[in-house]
């Protein structure tokens, strides 16, 4: 599909959207803002698609969740954790407080 032609009524917020884009993107013609926004939104929902399949693929392999007995906020607090663990393997190397 080639040189595709689109006419569009837009109401006054959308108006007023695309005038402030135009403006950001340094007086674009409309068909690039257009474009350009296209570009974007199609961009962001492929990398939340991407993001969702990976999730799946962690989950399906038993990586989320393997750690049996892990801390709720590991996730969150994961350095601590590992550097907790690393003072314990390494306490050679542990700094003074």
């Amino acid at each position: 599909m080639s040189g595709l032609r689109i006419n569009a009524r837009l109401d006054d917020e959308s108006t007023g959207d695309l005038q402030f884009l135009r403006k950001i993107l340094g007086d674009k013609s409309i068909t690039e803002v257009l474009k350009y926004s296209l570009q974007q939104v199609a961009q962001d929902f492929r990398d939340k698609a991407r993001a969702k399949r990976q999730k799946q693929l962690w989950m399906e392999s038993g990586l989320i969740g393997c750690i049996q007995d892990a801390p709720e906020n590991l996730s969150v607090n994961y350095k601590k954790y590992v550097a907790g663990y690393l003072d314990g393997k390494y306490p050679q190397h542990v700094s003074e407080k």
